[in-house]
């Protein structure tokens, strides 16, 4: 028997594995990119009535353009204000006279059918405004 003692090896350079590095990254990039928001915050958000604060504001500055949709009399109705159109070239008149700077909030009915709807939007872009929203279901 021999009792002499064992020459140890040298323990090799600890080294990481390069494909558990790179899953690693691509898990961090990943998560910071599901995890961060690319849209806009909702503070610098355009909003459709904007304020100057160099000017002084009129009256007329705080009344939105709404275009109600509704159903009267089994006709459909495209109402601004106290003017009433019940057929497409008298609201594209209308809508033509009014100011597109501020934009226009159409309002449909539940009752009214989808293509009333869809001529109030289509009028509103026709005649250039640039700013519509729609609301259903009022």
């Amino acid at each position: 028997m021999r009792f002499a003692p064992r020459q140890r090896k040298t323990p090799a350079p600890m080294r990481l594995p390069l494909i558990a590095l790179i899953d690693v990254v691509l898990f961090l990039l990943f998560y910071f990119m599901i995890a961060g928001s690319l849209a806009p915050e909702e503070s610098s958000l355009a909003s459709t009535l904007g304020t100057d604060a160099k000017r002084k504001s009129a009256a007329g500055d705080l009344q939105p353009q709404i275009l109600n949709v509704v159903v009267r009399e089994s006709k459909i109705v495209f109402q601004i204000g106290d003017r009433a159109f019940d057929t497409e070239a008298g609201l594209r008149a209308m809508l033509a006279q009014l100011p597109r700077e501020a934009g226009v909030v159409i309002k449909v009915a539940n009752e009214v059918p989808v293509a009333s709807a869809a001529i109030a939007l289509q009028s509103c872009k026709d005649v250039g405004f640039s700013k519509v929203t729609y609301v259903a279901g009022k």
